[in-house]
């Protein structure tokens, strides 16, 4: 069998949602046949893409390695048949390719990008990746971020302006006892098993590993997952822990504190291609998605009870 697009659709689909089940429910067809056409796929690839728990389902290290092509093929496909549209619109208006590394602040920045007929979105965990699609002229615009001391470097035609940094904060599973102190301190979490995301090339995970180190450890990372629903699940199960953003979405059974004396930072910038939709006005883009920012960290009580005490 030939691995087609609508295979690595079927792929996407359930590590996005985590479970073979609920990617069913996502894509309209049952979980029998869902599984099926996995196995099917598997086959074809050569091994295994998903571990199986009680939980859901969980990326291979093979099947992490295939998602991030996925991923970048399918971009690949939509950037297709949106210039075609746009080769073939009356020239009133033409899609815009809006990339993110992911959250709701892209998915509200697409929202209010209203000029445009068409708003499409591609995430991806490594902002590296998305300013090569910039570059590539894939994408108009991108919500991208690196973090102190590990500066993004915008590729030619590409520009980049700051919107917020942001402190680092960690997610641990209910009940967890480092919550029943005044504050966790990175060094208190010496001993316990992390689950990270994968380099995403533009400091991560290396600004925290150098933060541990400063703090007087190694983190044993147990796991790597680039998906969402499986990191969720890994932390409530009890698993791991995980540093996270502070708009990481609120889960049950997952508790997001701040670290004392915040150790770790992130900077979050909106960038844009000079011959894109925007690169001849590109403060409508600024504003838009500074505007989306503000609403997206307005949403975390973790990020707000932080501030209240700054």
């Amino acid at each position: 069998m030939d691995v087609e697009l609508r295979h690595l659709r079927v792929v996407c689909a359930i590590a996005d949602a985590g479970s073979i089940t609920r990617a069913a429910t996502t894509t309209g067809t049952s979980q029998p046949a869902l599984t099926a056409t996995l196995q099917r796929i598997e086959r074809a690839l050569g091994s295994r893409l998903f571990s199986r728990g009680r939980e859901g389902v969980t990326p291979t290290a093979f099947g992490e390695c295939v998602l991030t092509r996925a991923r970048t093929v399918l971009a690949a496909s939509d950037a297709l048949h949106r210039h075609a549209a746009s080769w073939l619109a009356d020239g009133s208006a033409r899609p815009v390719a809006l990339g993110g590394i992911g959250g709701s602040m892209v998915i509200e920045l697409a929202g209010r990008l209203s000029g445009a007929d068409e708003v499409s979105v591609t995430t991806h965990f490594s902002p590296r990746r998305l300013l090569d699609l910039l570059a590539a002229g894939r994408l108009d615009a991108a919500v991208v971020a690196d973090y102190p001391g590990y500066d993004l470097v915008a590729p030619r035609g590409v520009s980049l302006r700051w919107l917020a940094t942001v402190p680092v904060f960690v997610a641990l599973p209910a009940g967890h006892p480092a919550l029943a102190g005044p504050g966790i301190e990175l060094a208190d979490l010496a001993d316990e098993q992390w689950v990270l995301g994968p380099s995403d090339g533009a400091g991560w995970p290396e600004c925290f590993e150098t933060a541990c180190a400063r703090a007087g450890f190694r983190p044993r990372v147990a796991h790597r997952v680039a998906e969402l629903r499986p990191l969720q699940h890994l932390i409530v199960a009890g698993r791991a822990i995980s540093p996270c953003q502070v708009t990481f979405p609120p889960s049950p059974g997952i508790v997001i504190r701040p670290l004392a004396g915040d150790p770790l930072w992130m900077r979050h910038h909106i960038a844009w291609h000079a011959d894109g939709a925007f690169g001849a006005r590109p403060e409508p883009l600024i504003a838009e998605a500074a505007a989306a920012y503000r609403l997206d960290i307005e949403q975390s009580p973790a990020y707000q009870q932080w501030l209240a005490v700054r």
